[in-house]
């Protein structure tokens, strides 16, 4: 009885899965209104919220004042830091003009809008203090406000790839993400920023500015942005490089904030949810976020039952508890390497050719092209890191299955109201 349910449940997932990864090729190469001919470089004003950055504070601001854009301005707002950040602006505003602003710590949200009140330009472009810019990132940016009614512009966002082997998967989502994003971006769907991204001042002012009763005030200023009736576009050529959490406590941190504001925004915006005047994020992108939390309660467990279901059949009730046979076993469970073998023993008929199977290979190659088309178009380049992320993305995703369903129980168990950053490391 179980081994059925458990089977359906799998045939289930693949076939929800082969439709959401078919969406995404499908959207891939739907078609894409091309750039504005003219340029567009309106004063801008660049906002720094910052919160305990001293290690990375100077180098943002150097690739702010040495990019390609002449008007300019930089606002920091010091969020309450208790390290050196504050002093190591205002030494750095001795040098360039940096307007500097000492905040109590009450979040990313409020120390914008203390900015936005002293910015002097219609055009807002805000920087996380652990993100850097290209000289033509910024000039980039601007270009989609060409657009009629276009309100904000999220940037490609990059990591800086180190030999922690940490950055490696990231780097490989983040590739993921900003192709997700870009795909969204061409449907009306976007409705998460970037760590560089840019609004128009009247629009924020409009709305009354960023709220700060979630942890994903960025997501949750794009629904509200949306609910406005203005549209959220990508540039993809406006590259930024953030630096990632290099250890596993500071990745957790930020996992589990992101997934407790990700749940906190769609609970707040539920009404958008299969709303015909939100389209892109009423139809597709916000039902597939849900989705992917449905997903995390049933993939989880599926996947563990078939994985020791394997091992206690055919090695441990053979008495074969550990063996070469029985590490290649979960070698090939959760590296790339299981699904060439699966596909070869499906090519000679070791396996029979069935629904299941035909799902199964749609969605690995699916998958597998989507990766791959993100590292090339959204990446500098295809490096080894990048590849050993793509032979253990598997259980790197499992990993993340269970960050998320532990967040969300630990998010009903608490009352924290988690609205507020701290620095991950």
């Amino acid at each position: 009885m179980l081994e059925f349910v458990i089977d359906n449940l799998f045939l289930a997932v693949m076939i929800i899965l082969t439709i959401i990864y078919a969406s995404w090729l499908f959207l891939l190469f739907w078609p894409k209104r091309k750039g504005m001919e003219t340029k567009f470089y309106p004063p801008i004003s660049m906002i720094i919220p910052a919160h305990n950055e001293e290690d990375n504070i100077e180098e943002v601001l150097e690739s702010l004042v040495t990019s390609d854009y002449d008007e300019k301005e930089i606002i920091v707002v010091d969020d309450g830091s208790t390290d050196r950040t504050y002093d190591i602006v205002k030494r750095f505003s001795k040098r360039y003009p940096v307007k500097l602003i000492k905040g109590k710590h009450q979040g990313k949200a409020r120390a914008v809008n203390l900015a936005v009140k002293k910015a002097k330009n219609d055009y807002l472009v805000i920087v996380d203090a652990d993100t850097t810019v290209n000289r033509d990132t910024l000039k980039n940016l601007l270009q989609p406000f060409q657009e009629d009614k276009v309100a904000a512009v999220a940037s490609n966002t990059r990591i800086d790839l180190t030999r922690n082997i940490i950055t490696w998967f990231q780097s490989l989502e983040y590739s993921l993400s900003t192709a997700w994003n870009y795909i969204c971006s061409g449907i009306g769907g976007l409705s998460v920023m970037s760590p560089v991204c840019a609004f128009r001042k009247d629009v924020i002012d409009e709305i009354g500015g960023f709220r700060g009763d979630t942890a994903a005030e960025d997501y949750d200023i794009c629904m509200i942005i949306k609910k406005a009736g203005y549209k959220i576009k990508m540039a993809p050529s406006a590259i930024a490089y953030n630096k990632a959490p290099q250890t596993v406590s500071g990745w957790i941190k930020q996992r589990m904030r992101w997934e407790i504001g990700t749940f906190q925004v769609i609970k707040k915006h539920f009404d958008m949810v299969f709303n015909r005047k939100h389209k892109g994020v009423g139809f597709y992108s916000t039902p597939t976020k849900i989705y992917w939390y449905i997903h995390s309660f049933i993939y989880l467990p599926v996947v563990s039952y078939q994985i020791f279901y394997g091992y206690f059949r055919y090695y441990f009730f053979q008495g074969n508890y550990l063996s070469f046979e029985v590490m290649k076993y979960f070698f090939y469970w959760l590296t790339v390497f299981g699904m060439a073998d699966y596909t070869y023993k499906l090519i000679i008929g070791v396996y029979p050719f069935d629904i299941i199977s035909a799902l199964i290979m749609f969605v690995f190659v699916s998958v597998t092209s989507f990766i791959f088309y993100s590292l090339i178009k959204f990446s500098d380049r295809i490096t080894i890191y990048h590849l050993i992320a793509f032979v253990f993305f598997f259980p790197y995703t499992l990993i993340l299955i269970v960050l998320r369903i532990f967040t969300l129980f630990y998010k009903m168990k608490s009352s924290k109201k988690f609205v507020k950053w701290e620095k991950e490391k």
